[in-house]
């Protein structure tokens, strides 16, 4: 028979022969129906579709009824899922109150129900793999050292210099290529009339800010410090603060909060950083304070508890708290993290402060910069060394914090162990700006 002219019908054949052959058609039709589906040349027909369907659709339990008391083992249904009771339970609404074992809620969810159950997806792709850094430094973070202006500042011009290198020379010079910012440390003083250790703010700004611009490095304004308050109780006069040093390179302003300011003044501060940021929407406004490195609460200091009462009494939300990782003192009493040998871990504790931040006073790691002192603190026996800059870029990356600072630039330079000095790190073994490469590296810029 000539191709595409074969009929099923043929009324002309004895009625047993027609019987077979008309089997004999439908099973051929069949395997042809069911090879074309196979080879996803054929839709499923819609009852087919709905068998299908009727296969994967669970049935839902009892609906869920908050007045009825349930025992262990009990099983209900929320909103087309069925769950099942890990122990006596009433009031309580699976869909919020649901757990595995051990979670300590009263509800398990068994499964979906009245619903076509999907196919689980395909597995995602794994992640490319983390570069040196451990991970991806999160958009917007800022490392930036501190340099105090009055080391090494050349009392003719006013420009920042420093030694680092062995050589005095303009800090411009000593800065490594990667390293784009620079805080600028301290402005005390009124705001609107500060100076920096003498010298006259419109002096100092105009020694430097036109040299950073020039070469494309961008610089962070920080006022107070341990020797110094910093106090502004006038938004014209903040603003004719921010003006002696602005310019499209000015990352931000600090306030580092540590020696003698009333709660007056801080609430000054807070209120003049809200009252500015409309004006100045670009700015970040940092907030720096001492902080204990150990799991302990509180771990502000009191100078830090005053800034964050006072930031949740004016309702800023633009902010970052700077913590200064350094100085805990005895390493007792919850003051830091302990390493194997009873002394401060500085890379852990500065880790713990940031952590403490966010689960004490609920500041979003996103708002945590962290500021450890390199080499030798203050405190007898406590050390941050170079495998402490791993611990703490990990975990920057990792939770995605605003920022990684340290006390000082000019300070890293190597001397031998010993009391802090103001001009090297008192460890020895980093290098010259082995600390600031070493950052650098770890972030990836």
């Amino acid at each position: 028979m000539p191709s595409g002219s074969w009929s099923p019908t043929l009324p002309d054949q004895p009625s047993q022969e027609r019987k077979l052959k008309r089997k004999l058609i439908q099973g051929l039709m069949l395997t042809l129906a069911c090879s074309a589906i196979m080879a996803g040349g054929v839709e499923a027909s819609p009852l087919m579709a709905a068998s299908a369907q009727a296969a994967t659709t669970v049935a839902c339990y009892a609906a869920w009824d908050a007045s009825v008391a349930y025992t262990g083992g009990a099983t209900v249904s929320y909103n087309g899922v069925n769950y099942k009771a890990n122990w006596w339970t009433q009031g309580n609404n699976p869909s919020t109150s649901n757990g595995g074992s051990g979670s300590g809620q009263p509800w398990t969810i068994v499964q979906t129900c009245g619903v076509v159950t999907p196919p689980p997806p395909p597995p995602p792709p794994p992640p490319p793999p983390p570069p040196p850094g451990g991970g991806t430094t999160p958009a917007g973070f800022v490392f930036s050292p501190y340099k105090d202006g009055n080391i090494n500042l050349n009392w003719n011009t006013y420009a920042m210099s420093t030694a680092v290198t062995g050589a005095t020379q303009t800090v411009l010079s000593a800065m490594p290529a990667k390293l784009t910012t620079l805080t600028w440390a301290f402005a005390t003083g009124a705001c609107g009339s500060e100076n920096w250790g003498g010298v006259s703010a419109s002096a100092f700004a105009a020694a430097n800010v036109q040299a950073f611009v020039n070469v494309g490095k961008k610089y962070i304004v920080s006022t107070g410090g341990a020797a110094g308050s910093f106090t502004c109780t006038s938004d014209a006069d903040f603003k004719k603060f921010i003006q002696t040093y602005y310019s499209a390179n000015l990352v931000g302003i600090d306030f580092d909060i540590e020696a003698g300011q009333t709660t007056a003044d801080i609430n000054n501060l807070v209120l003049r950083v809200k009252n500015a940021q409309a004006a100045y929407p670009n700015l970040r406004f940092s907030f720096t304070v001492a902080t204990l490195g150990g799991n302990v609460s509180p771990s502000l200091g009191y100078y830090g508890v005053q800034v964050m009462q006072s930031i949740q009494a004016y309702g800023l939300t633009n902010y970052t708290i700077n913590l200064m990782a350094m100085d805990y003192g005895s390493p007792a009493g919850g003051n830091c993290m302990l390493n194997s040998s009873g002394g401060c871990d500085m890379g852990a504790s500065a880790v713990q402060s940031a952590i403490n931040l966010h689960n004490q006073n609920g500041v979003p790691y996103k708002q945590i910069e962290v500021t450890p002192m390199i080499g030798g603190n203050d405190s007898a026996n406590e050390t941050f060394s170079i495998a402490d800059v791993a611990t703490l870029v990990n975990f920057a990356q990792q939770n995605g914090l605003a920022g990684i600072h340290y006390w000082s630039f000019d300070r890293d330079r190597d001397c031998a162990p010993g009391s802090a000095s103001p001009t090297c790190n008192t460890y020895g073994t980093a290098g010259t700006l082995g600390f600031t490469n070493a950052f650098i590296s770890r972030l990836g810029l």
